[in-house]
């Protein structure tokens, strides 16, 4: 199959995100490629496996992302939470190493998606992709040293704030009203993502349940007023 070199025009300024520079490179019709389009898949769905081949790389349109690791000792370790305008699976693409972890979706989540041999192919050959790859990558890895010196400084009860924050962001934009939904996490996985033990976990959410801010049964968890997360 024959290639081309894509054009991609200068932006004229950078209020905007830098994922949304990329977007159009997945599903531009000039690159030669069928399959950089936008995937939907369901609550709990599987993008691909620990230790396996990279065989694409996914840009988070919207919806979020668990990753799970599992360690040499069999412990299963939840590695982060991505969300809208993230990219995963690039290091692996890049580097031609086997995915280092699963990725899971932990709602309906609309991911885009381009195949390894194309993601480097233009990764090569167009300078504006791969300058704003660069910058993407680099903007990535400063958003997750500020996740961990936020869980460095803030107490437990703030991390579980804020991380309830990000999901009503994520599963109800609006925020104005009663704001419930699937946690699609387990007990330990959160008390990993927060840096605290299960027990202590427990704790929190009870206390949050006592002052009335949310109510949690069967995996759906009920935030009573989102402005009392901030």
């Amino acid at each position: 199959m024959s290639r081309k070199l894509v054009s991609v025009p200068q932006s004229a300024g950078r209020g905007h995100l830098l994922s949304d520079d990329l977007g159009p490179l997945f599903s531009n019709a000039q690159n030669g490629f069928e399959q950089g389009i936008i995937q939907t898949y369901p609550a709990q769905a599987v993008i691909f496996h620990q230790d396996t081949q990279p065989h694409a790389v996914y840009l988070i349109e919207h919806g979020m992302v668990k990753l799970v690791r599992v360690a040499e000792s069999g412990q299963s370790i939840i590695v982060g939470v991505r969300r809208q305008h993230w990219m995963i699976g690039a290091p692996s693409v890049l580097l031609d190493k086997l995915y280092s972890f699963t990725a899971i979706t932990m709602a309906e989540s609309a991911l885009r998606c381009i195949p390894a041999k194309d993601f480097v192919y233009l990764a090569k050959t167009n300078e504006q992709f791969s300058w704003d790859l660069h910058r993407l990558l680099a903007q990535q890895i400063v958003t997750q040293m500020k996740n961990m010196e936020a869980i460095s400084c803030l107490s437990a009860k703030d991390r579980l704030k804020r991380f309830l924050r990000d999901m009503i962001d994520e599963q109800n934009p609006a925020g104005s009203g009663p704001s419930n939904f699937s946690l699609s996490l387990t007990s330990r996985e959160l008390s990993q993502i927060l840096a605290i033990t299960p027990e202590y976990l427990c704790h929190v959410l009870k206390e949050l349940k006592q002052q009335g801010l949310i109510s949690h049964a069967k995996g759906v968890l009920m935030v009573n007023d989102p402005a009392s997360l901030f």
